[in-house]
């Protein structure tokens, strides 16, 4: 009996062992692929995105298949900022705006790839409005970031005379086409939209169209560009190219979708020579 119970105790322990070191390996293999995996930040402050989980599940099925990638799309600007200036080995998606306002305080910070939309990397933003336009305080809705939006009706180059943009209120939407219907609702005087936007109200809201008119037009704007610190290119180059071919699967072409582009162009230029045209 003794004997039989001395077998049973060494089995047990042999298995409990095992199982020990089964789970040390398996927890030493996924905090090594949870170290390895690259993160990718997204911020756009040209537009409020409500399907930041959609964007990142699509990103995601697209970089699980040969990568080890993630996109971690980031909710506020501030937020954004303070993970660039940390200075990891990080890859970040953000506006061309937003890349010049962050390169004069990170000379390292470098644009590599840049999104395109039927074969342009620019798009014009609109001020768009329905008379008459009251003499006092406006109404504005927009999707973008309040920093952003000021800088852009700053540059605006508007059809007549200009409004008065001295005394404004912004009315928040999450996309461009909720910001021109608030128009044409009555929820706000104007609105500030992409030209595509524009473009989209017209085929599927063709009465809200009608009542719209063209107040302003940007100068062309930069589409998103994809950036990195320059001392991490070679280390990140694999994240690069894998951005780079997502046009070439359907997960990929979705994705790319959701951010408003048909591809990813690698940029020859440097930091310095990019600019808004």
């Amino acid at each position: 009996m003794s004997l039989w119970h001395d077998n049973l105790k060494f089995v047990i322990t042999g298995a409990v062992r095992l199982l020990q070191a089964a789970c040390v390996l398996l927890f030493l293999l996924c905090g090594t692929t949870h170290a390895d995996t690259i993160t990718i930040y997204h911020f756009n402050p040209e537009s409020h995105s409500d399907r930041n989980l959609v964007l990142k599940n699509t990103f995601d099925r697209y970089f699980q298949a040969n990568h080890n990638i993630q996109l971690q799309p980031v909710d506020d600007l501030s937020s954004f900022e303070d993970i660039i200036t940390a200075g990891n080995q990080n890859v970040y998606i953000m506006s061309h705006w937003h890349f010049l306002q962050l390169a004069k305080s990170h000379p390292n910070l470098a644009p590599k790839l840049q999104g395109t939309k039927d074969g342009k990397n620019t798009y014009r933003k609109l001020y768009i409005g329905k008379q008459p336009l009251p003499n006092g305080r406006i109404t504005i809705a927009v999707s973008g970031a309040e920093r952003y939006v000021n800088t852009i009706l700053k540059q605006m180059n508007f059809n007549e005379s200009q409004p008065p943009l001295e005394n404004f209120r912004l009315l928040k939407v999450p996309k461009d086409i909720d910001a021109l219907l608030a128009v044409s609702f009555g929820m706000a005087d104007a609105a500030l939209a992409s030209d595509s936007s524009y473009e989209k109200l017209s085929l599927l809201y063709r009465n809200e169209y009608q009542q719209l008119e063209v107040l302003g037009t940007s100068k062309p704007q930069q589409r998103l560009v994809v950036v990195l610190m320059n001392q991490y290119q070679t280390s990140l180059q694999h994240v690069l190219d894998a951005l780079e071919t997502m046009d070439q699967t359907s997960n990929g072409k979705l994705g790319l979708n959701l951010l408003g582009l048909d591809e990813w162009t690698r940029l020859k230029t440097t930091q310095t020579q990019g600019g808004q045209q």
